[in-house]
């Protein structure tokens, strides 16, 4: 189903970016985005430990990425609306359910029917629909924009709901985030989500996916178990410290709101970053820029730990919020161009589901462990210190990865010369 692509100037193309950029920018500010937020009044509010309030991120997550490679296989094949309104209204509906239990173990199961929903209606559906109407050396610019809107939503909400918090109580805030995702989101999906009407005349996918791989050979390829650790190293520390940053920073002697600025502050940097390497994708190549951004992420880890010193900790949250506000989520914005580019565009939707599957399970188990090891050693230097080890370490796969890549090419122009 998933085989059309226009002129990536139309309008409708444009349209169908801000109009998912909305929907991702409410729906994951309520949920993946707020959990950080969240985690403190979550525990008043049952009672329960750090670990057990992390689980509910981790069971959101698995349930989100459970979804995803059904989402992206039902997007190989069908019409996308019905999949991805379905998503929302189960999203939205889910949200509204947990914000009227009283013990954890209901909140919980809401909330991982909730992940479900915002599997099915937002990054891999997105990504998948507009991969038709860009075409790859447009995608990362396409991608960072959409990214951009999402990143501008959270720049205000963080505050906006650590606010609503205070002043509403939990499930008040809770309630009005399930009103906002069934009012607004629901219906901009029903109103924009479609394939393009027009095909391209000539194929826009790179030279080395022009011969299109199936499914199981694409599982076979080395590349793609490669693209797949390179994207679970950088998941795991990227959500774990999205989840425990303002914890943390309350923890080395910051309030609850400075944490939600910093927090606020990133998704600003965030609107830099996807915009800005964004561009660079479209000279350097998506492997290229990804490298950068993890090797820049990286250092404002380490930044980060110095948050607690007397005299530099305001300045080193600062070059945190720099350095790994504008890289944290460039994998989400560059390695499904990455994928088309070794992969091809068939199956290009079960692909990125599966990829998304056996990585968003392994970091989906980040935050619990984070919070686990908050709880065993009573501060969250460790956690953050091996955040950033992970961080690093997703170089060496991505490394192989555009190896393997070079490789291929240079055989297949070497066969060229030979006809």
């Amino acid at each position: 189903m998933i085989t059309r692509i226009v002129n990536s100037d139309s309008r409708a193309a444009w349209m169908l970016v801000g109009g998912l950029g909305i929907v991702m920018s409410v729906i994951f500010g309520f949920t993946i985005n707020a959990f950080s937020i969240l985690t403190l009044p979550i525990i008043d509010a049952f009672g329960c430990s750090h670990e057990q309030a992390a689980r509910i991120a981790t069971v959101f997550m698995i349930s989100m990425t459970l979804a995803m490679p059904a989402a992206g296989w039902l997007l190989d094949h069908v019409a996308p609306r019905l999949v991805m309104v379905t998503g929302g209204l189960l999203t939205g509906l889910a949200y509204l359910a947990a914000a009227h239990v009283s013990d954890l173990d209901a909140f919980t199961l809401a909330i991982a029917l909730c992940g479900l929903g915002a599997g099915a209606s937002t990054y891999v559906p997105a990504f998948v629909l507009l991969s038709n109407w860009f075409p790859p050396r447009r995608q990362g610019l396409a991608f960072g924009i959409l990214l951009a809107i999402v990143a501008a939503g959270g720049t205000f909400l963080p505050m906006w709901l650590n606010r609503m918090v205070e002043v509403l109580g939990l499930f008040a805030t809770m309630e009005v985030g399930a009103f906002l995702i069934l009012m607004i989101c629901v219906p901009l999906l029903l109103w924009l989500v479609r394939m393009p009407a027009q095909a391209s005349t000539t194929s826009p996918w790179p030279m080395d996916a022009a011969v299109e791989r199936g499914l199981g050979e694409v599982l076979r390829m080395p590349h793609y178990w490669l693209w797949i650790a390179m994207f679970l190293l950088v998941t795991l520390s990227g959500l774990s410290i999205l989840m425990g940053l303002v914890p943390y920073l309350v923890s080395v002697g910051y309030s609850a709101s400075e944490g939600a600025a910093a927090y606020g502050a990133i998704a600003a940097a965030t609107i830099v970053g996807s915009l800005s390497f964004g561009a660079l994708s479209t000279r350097q190549g998506a492997g290229r820029t990804l490298a950068l951004g993890i090797l820049v992420g990286g250092i404002g880890l380490v930044c980060l730990l110095q948050a607690s010193h007397q005299t530099f900790g305001f300045a080193a949250v600062v070059l945190f919020v720099l350095a790994w506000g504008t890289t944290f989520n460039l994998v989400n914005q560059l390695s499904p161009t990455l994928l088309a580019e070794f992969a091809g565009r068939r199956g290009f939707g079960s692909l990125l589901g599966i990829g998304n599957l056996v990585s968003g399970l392994g970091a989906a188990l980040g935050p619990m462990l984070f919070g686990y090891l908050v709880d065993r050693t009573g501060n969250y230097v460790l956690p953050v210190t091996l955040c950033a080890v992970l961080m690093v370490f997703a170089l060496l796969p991505l490394a192989m990865l555009l190896g393997a890549q070079r490789q291929t090419r240079d055989a297949i122009a070497r066969q060229d010369l030979e006809r």
